[in-house]
């Protein structure tokens, strides 16, 4: 396997320290969507970014729009209805699943995992849900087999399209890293078991799941899992000219396996901070957000998204980053200041960096 592929694979575990509706014209007298445009204008001209931005004040749709290509080879322009695969974003959905079903009364997040799960290996006795949501399980991060010997990887779970048995029994047999509970440690294995839970106890496929409970009452039609309807889609690259190896959805799932816009995830964001109560209880989403296991000095873990501030009750910002192979994304939200920021690039880039200075160009009044 080429190490450019080793490299882009890795990105899938990046977490931060934290048509005709194609474009959003704003005006162009304000001198913060002038600062805005003119920052990704250069990343475009200078062959740093391709993708769509979405930037939000107060709930204010300040910059909406595509950069460059989604299809470089055709000639189709990126807009703000365009699909990109979204990677690690994907987590703070199935973070939102898993509360959903404790709300009813399907589970709760202390249970232990072997609980649900019919063979469970011995050495996952001890782990509960919380610690699957937190990272802080000791399972081995399968996306890290990948890396050395896709093919390898691809003959261990026996298909490139596995299901969520499948991609399981690729990490099942691994001893675990650490005891559970005892550290911080970023494994996309524990939201595959999070995203096998929601379809044992729903009864239904992940994607119906996400669609029916949350994305289809949020609005957010064009944000899913599984197959990509007809439509407005990215094709991913490496860099600017050499375009991505495909990976199946499916050796992502509930890790990284989404695809969105930046107008549903805007809506999205703007729904973590405002809330919906005839979609989820206020109480639900704030569970979701609470930050719970530090990762470092200043960002702390909630449930599949990160919390960024100086202290641990002293939150700045709700964040998150993702990247898989020819995709990297990234969403940040502010509460004191309702300041949002939506970054989809169809090409390897370092989203997290992308988006946060673009955040930065956003005045907290205006």
């Amino acid at each position: 396997m080429r190490g450019t592929l080793a490299a882009l694979l890795i990105t899938v575990g990046l977490v931060v320290a934290c048509a005709p509706t194609r474009t959003y014209t704003a005006p162009t007298t304000d001198p913060v969507v002038e600062s805005l445009v003119d920052y990704v204008d250069q990343a475009v001209a200078t062959e740093r970014f391709r993708g769509a931005v979405e930037v939000r004040r107060a709930g204010k749709v300040l910059l909406r729009r595509g950069f460059g290509r989604a299809d470089p080879a055709a000639g189709t322009p990126n807009g703000p209805n365009t699909r990109f695969h979204i990677a690690s974003v994907s987590k703070q959905f199935a973070g939102l699943a898993i509360l959903l079903l404790q709300e009813r009364g399907k589970l709760g997040v202390s249970d232990r995992v072997c609980a649900y799960l019919p063979n469970c290996p011995p050495q996952w006795a001890p782990i509960t849900i919380d610690q699957l949501l937190t990272h802080t399980s000791g399972l081995h991060n399968y996306t890290d087999l990948m890396t050395t010997d896709i093919e390898g990887f691809y003959a261990k779970a026996g298909s490139r399209e596995p299901t969520p048995t499948q991609l399981i029994q690729t990490f099942a047999d691994l001893p675990l890293d650490f005891p559970p509970g005892s550290k911080w440690s970023y494994s996309n294995s524990g939201y595959v078991l999070l995203g096998h839970l929601v379809e044992q106890l729903s009864g239904e496929t992940y994607g119906d799941f996400l669609h029916d409970e949350i994305l289809d009452p949020l609005g957010m039609s064009n944000t899913g899992y599984g197959a990509v309807a007809d439509g407005d889609y990215a094709v991913g690259y490496e860099n600017w000219t050499t375009p991505a190896v495909e990976i199946d959805d499916s050796v992502w799932f509930a890790a990284g396996g989404l695809y969105s816009t930046v107008t549903d995830l805007g809506r999205w964001q703007r729904f973590l901070l405002t809330g919906d109560p005839a979609v989820v209880k206020k109480d639900t989403v704030a569970e979701l957000l609470r930050p719970r296991v530090a990762q470092d000095a200043t960002t702390w873990y909630g449930y599949g998204i990160a919390a960024r501030g100086a202290a641990i009750t002293d939150i700045d910002a709700y964040c998150h980053a993702g990247g898989i192979p020819g995709f990297g994304s990234y969403v940040e939200s502010h509460p004191a200041t309702g300041v949002s920021v939506t970054v989809l690039a169809n090409m390897s880039i370092d989203a997290q960096q992308f988006g946060r200075t673009l955040a930065a160009l956003v005045p907290d009044q205006g």
